[in-house]
């Protein structure tokens, strides 16, 4: 066995692991500053420890969670949410974190499904963000179109096509491995099943 296998090898194994850990890490770590800093304001110096931000944060996480649907917090959020989608700038990364979170959301993703498009390239996966066209521009709401994601591999980005619900063939592949599939090129994402 060559030396440069040895080393793939070695990749192979080694970068999935490191960059996966070093991703959480950097989530925990960002958590522990924020809520870290936010904590050492008001508790003296010798009661903060390591640790503690991150606790506070998943904490008050869990407790928002909790109480969503009571009334006070769903005023306070509509406050925010109201403030944040009319504050240029802000309501734009605001708005895709929050197509981010709902397109990952399994209650969300229930209505999603994973399709194959077919365009004169050959056949594209896509994803149906949105089956009710109503809402928008007459340009784009025929009655019998859909909204079709397109991502593209390697990179954050894609395009949206509004097309007829016919022009789409249902992909028997659950989405979050379809995605998972279509970001890398086909490398992953598609588990064999066993006969």
């Amino acid at each position: 066995m060559s030396i440069k296998t040895i080393f793939f090898n070695g990749i192979k194994v080694f970068l999935p692991v490191a960059v996966t850990f070093a991703t959480v890490y950097w989530v925990f770590n960002t958590i522990e500053t924020f809520f870290g800093n936010l904590i050492k304001l008001w508790l003296p110096p010798q009661f903060y420890f390591l640790g503690l931000g991150t606790l506070i944060g998943v904490l008050l996480v869990c407790t928002i969670g909790a109480l969503v649907n009571a009334w006070l917090v769903k005023q306070i959020y509509q406050l925010i949410n109201w403030f944040m989608l009319r504050t240029p700038f802000i309501r734009t990364i605001y708005n895709a974190m929050l197509d981010l979170i709902t397109f990952f959301d399994k209650k969300e993703t229930e209505a999603q499904q994973a399709v194959v498009v077919d365009t004169p390239m050959g056949k594209i996966i896509g994803f149906v963000t949105r089956s009710n066209l109503s809402a928008l521009p007459k340009s784009l709401s025929q009655e019998s179109n859909i909204l079709v994601y397109i991502p593209f591999s390697y990179q954050i980005g894609g395009f949206t096509l509004s097309m007829p619900y016919e022009k789409v063939e249902l992909l028997d592949m659950p989405v979050n491995e379809a995605m998972s599939f279509v970001i890398t090129a086909g490398l992953t994402g598609f588990k064999n099943k066993k006969v």
